[in-house]
């Protein structure tokens, strides 16, 4: 039960971007009590608490420190949650620039780190205590399914076995390969949409929806990119974008998220994301487009190849 009359959730990754305006929107709906911001940086927390107050007219935001990368981080900003959560959010993310691929110690790359592992630890504790009641939203990403009008290649493997999961979230996946940072991206973010789909199956009471926020304007993904795609990113598609379709503004990326969570028509163990050759428009079931998404040995065996990597 939440702690207050009211839902309850908590954002990682919320002090900034998507998960702060997720944050902001969510705030907006007078069901919601208590919103909990899930943050590495105690600073950077404590002032988007404030701008979110004052944008809001609503005190309803605790902060949590929490280094989802970290899993010991994650198990310590566990206890500091007071009671249970209606709804989690794991937003926190990166492309991960030049250290995308260097390892944490418990052995994973830290692109695979940040946006999965760490949820893992933390949406599976969670689920143990009996201390989530209903609605798990991870963020996906349009690379999970590949975008090739920007050159973004789609995650595939030979036999999708635990085993070659595996390689990618030790990196040894590129040991005798070109290294390409946007693939590797998509390929976390695909193991991760495999994941909740395993945990849908598990928990039919509860639902589980991996949603794409979409090509966004406005948030802090463009900062791990190579100089002249990140002032591209920055400053020239947010400007023409918009009239291409190649971009939306980030309240509308964020109410993808939003509509995640309050949305009950989104079915539990479903990836949504654009619609095929799109990256922006109106959420559709991926597994339409890409039948593997749905393949339950698939699902089984990303749950296992995580698992190598949680002590």
């Amino acid at each position: 039960m939440s702690a207050r009359a009211g839902k309850t959730v908590l954002i990682t990754g919320a002090n900034a971007g998507i998960g702060k305006d997720v944050a902001r929107q969510l705030a907006l709906r007078p069901d919601m009590a208590r919103i909990y911001l899930a943050c590495r940086n105690k600073d950077r927390a404590t002032t988007a608490k404030a701008e979110l107050e004052a944008k809001t007219s609503r005190p309803i935001f605790d902060i949590i420190l929490m280094d989802v990368a970290d899993p010991g981080s994650v198990r310590d900003g566990l206890e500091a949650i007071n009671g249970s959560l209606d709804a989690l959010v794991m937003n926190a993310g990166t492309v991960g620039g030049k250290t995308a691929l260097d390892l944490t110690a418990d052995g994973v790359t830290t692109v695979f780190a940040t946006n999965v592992l760490g949820h893992v630890v933390l949406l599976e504790a969670l689920l143990k205590e009996d201390r989530l009641g209903e609605v798990a939203v991870f963020a996906g990403s349009e690379a999970a399914r590949g975008v090739p009008k920007m050159r973004i290649k789609r995650p595939s493997f030979v036999s999708t076995s635990a085993d070659e999961l595996a390689t990618v979230i030790d990196g040894s996946y590129f040991a005798d390969r070109k290294t390409d940072l946007t693939l590797a991206f998509g390929q976390v973010k695909y193991i991760g949409a495999l994941w909740m789909a395993y945990l849908a199956r598990r928990h039919p009471d509860r639902r589980f929806i991996t949603v794409s926020p979409g090509s966004t304007s406005g948030t802090e993904g463009p900062n791990d990119f190579k100089l002249p795609l990140r002032i591209a990113a920055k400053y020239v598609i947010p400007a023409v974008g918009p009239a291409l379709g190649l971009t939306h503004k980030l309240d509308v990326g964020a109410r993808r998220l939003v509509d995640g969570v309050t949305d009950p028509t989104l079915k539990s163990g479903v990836f949504y994301a654009s619609a095929a050759n799109t990256i922006t428009g109106p959420l559709v079931d991926q597994a339409d487009i890409f039948p593997d998404l749905a393949n339950p040995s698939f699902q089984d065996h990303a749950n296992e190849a995580i698992h190598r990597f949680i002590t």
